[in-house]
Protein backbone atom coordinates (compact mmCIF):
# COMPACT_ATOMS: atom_id res chain seq x y z
CA UNK A 1 0.00 0.00 0.00
CA UNK A 2 2.80 2.07 -0.69
CA UNK A 3 1.66 5.70 -1.10
CA UNK A 4 -1.64 5.54 0.43
CA UNK A 5 -2.72 8.73 2.25
CA UNK A 6 -5.34 7.98 4.73
CA UNK A 7 -8.26 8.13 2.10
CA UNK A 8 -7.01 5.57 -0.08
CA UNK A 9 -7.22 3.11 2.77
CA UNK A 10 -10.42 3.95 3.97
CA UNK A 11 -11.21 3.32 0.79
CA UNK A 12 -10.09 0.32 0.53
CA UNK A 13 -11.89 -1.11 3.56
CA UNK A 14 -15.33 0.60 2.17
CA UNK A 15 -14.64 -1.48 -1.05
CA UNK A 16 -13.46 -4.13 0.44
CA UNK A 17 -17.07 -4.54 2.44
CA UNK A 18 -19.02 -2.76 -0.59
CA UNK A 19 -19.97 0.38 1.31
CA UNK A 20 -20.03 3.56 0.25
CA UNK A 21 -18.58 6.75 2.67
CA UNK A 22 -22.14 8.17 2.15
CA UNK A 23 -23.79 5.69 4.12
CA UNK A 24 -24.60 5.56 7.86
CA UNK A 25 -22.64 2.87 8.94
CA UNK A 26 -19.48 4.23 7.19
CA UNK A 27 -20.03 7.64 8.72
CA UNK A 28 -19.80 6.23 12.02
CA UNK A 29 -16.44 4.50 11.54
CA UNK A 30 -13.61 5.97 13.44
CA UNK A 31 -10.38 6.05 12.36
CA UNK A 32 -9.05 2.92 14.64
CA UNK A 33 -12.07 0.63 13.19
CA UNK A 34 -10.42 1.16 10.35
CA UNK A 35 -6.82 0.58 11.48
CA UNK A 36 -8.32 -2.59 12.86
CA UNK A 37 -10.09 -3.54 9.40
CA UNK A 38 -6.87 -2.92 7.79
CA UNK A 39 -4.89 -4.66 10.12
CA UNK A 40 -6.69 -7.70 9.78
CA UNK A 41 -7.21 -7.79 5.86
CA UNK A 42 -3.38 -7.98 5.86
CA UNK A 43 -3.35 -10.58 8.18
CA UNK A 44 -6.37 -12.59 6.52
CA UNK A 45 -3.56 -12.16 3.46
CA UNK A 46 -0.80 -13.18 5.08
CA UNK A 47 -2.73 -16.27 6.21
CA UNK A 48 -3.65 -16.86 2.25
CA UNK A 49 0.03 -16.50 1.67
CA UNK A 50 0.99 -18.75 4.26
CA UNK A 51 -0.66 -21.42 2.74
CA UNK A 52 0.88 -21.89 -0.32
CA UNK A 53 4.60 -23.77 -1.32
CA UNK A 54 7.37 -21.65 -1.49
CA UNK A 55 6.97 -21.41 -5.18
CA UNK A 56 3.65 -20.19 -5.67
CA UNK A 57 3.88 -17.90 -2.77
CA UNK A 58 6.93 -15.55 -4.42
CA UNK A 59 4.34 -15.66 -7.77
CA UNK A 60 1.43 -14.68 -5.76
CA UNK A 61 3.84 -12.07 -4.19
CA UNK A 62 4.76 -10.87 -7.55
CA UNK A 63 3.20 -7.34 -8.33
CA UNK A 64 1.10 -8.53 -12.06
CA UNK A 65 -0.67 -6.66 -14.23
CA UNK A 66 -4.42 -6.74 -13.89
CA UNK A 67 -5.28 -7.50 -17.88
CA UNK A 68 -2.80 -9.58 -18.54
CA UNK A 69 -1.30 -11.25 -15.90
CA UNK A 70 2.55 -10.52 -16.85
CA UNK A 71 5.40 -9.80 -13.71
CA UNK A 72 5.31 -6.08 -13.34
CA UNK A 73 9.34 -6.30 -14.23
CA UNK A 74 8.78 -7.60 -17.23
CA UNK A 75 6.92 -3.91 -18.40
CA UNK A 76 9.03 -1.74 -20.73
CA UNK A 77 9.31 1.01 -18.36
CA UNK A 78 6.28 0.04 -16.41
CA UNK A 79 4.29 0.37 -19.55
CA UNK A 80 0.72 -0.65 -19.26
CA UNK A 81 -0.16 -3.17 -21.86
CA UNK A 82 -3.90 -2.13 -22.19
CA UNK A 83 -3.96 1.69 -22.09
CA UNK A 84 -5.02 3.05 -25.15
CA UNK A 85 -3.18 6.05 -26.12
CA UNK A 86 -5.77 6.79 -28.70
CA UNK A 87 -8.60 6.71 -27.23
CA UNK A 88 -6.72 8.68 -23.79
CA UNK A 89 -6.13 11.59 -26.39
CA UNK A 90 -9.60 11.48 -27.96
CA UNK A 91 -11.06 11.25 -24.51
CA UNK A 92 -8.51 14.45 -23.49
CA UNK A 93 -9.93 16.41 -26.21
CA UNK A 94 -14.03 15.69 -24.83
CA UNK A 95 -14.29 13.41 -27.84
CA UNK A 96 -17.14 10.87 -27.39
CA UNK A 97 -15.83 6.79 -27.99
Amino acid sequence: MKGDGPDRLRWKVLRAFGALPTQARAREMRDRDYVWCLTHMALDREEELERLCPSCRARAEEERCPVCGRPAESWEGAVNPAFDLERFERLRRGERT
